[in-house]
């Protein structure tokens, strides 16, 4: 049952799940788009800084 656990909390990848009808985990450290000192892929950091971004906008 932990194995199972641990698998949820490895996220899908983005890249490689994009238009396969099977999602992908991630690399995490093995993928070269994964961020080590975010622990997070290289396109969810990006999503994340330009979701900041649009609401920083939307305040003004």
């Amino acid at each position: 049952m932990s194995a199972e656990i641990n698998r949820k909390k490895i996220p899908y990848c983005p890249l490689m799940s994009a238009g396969n009808q099977d999602c992908r985990v991630c690399l995490q450290e093995s993928c070269a788009w994964y961020v080590q000192s975010a622990k997070s892929c290289a396109a969810y950091v990006i999503a994340h800084n330009n979701l900041l971004d649009i609401k920083a906008k939307q305040g003004k």
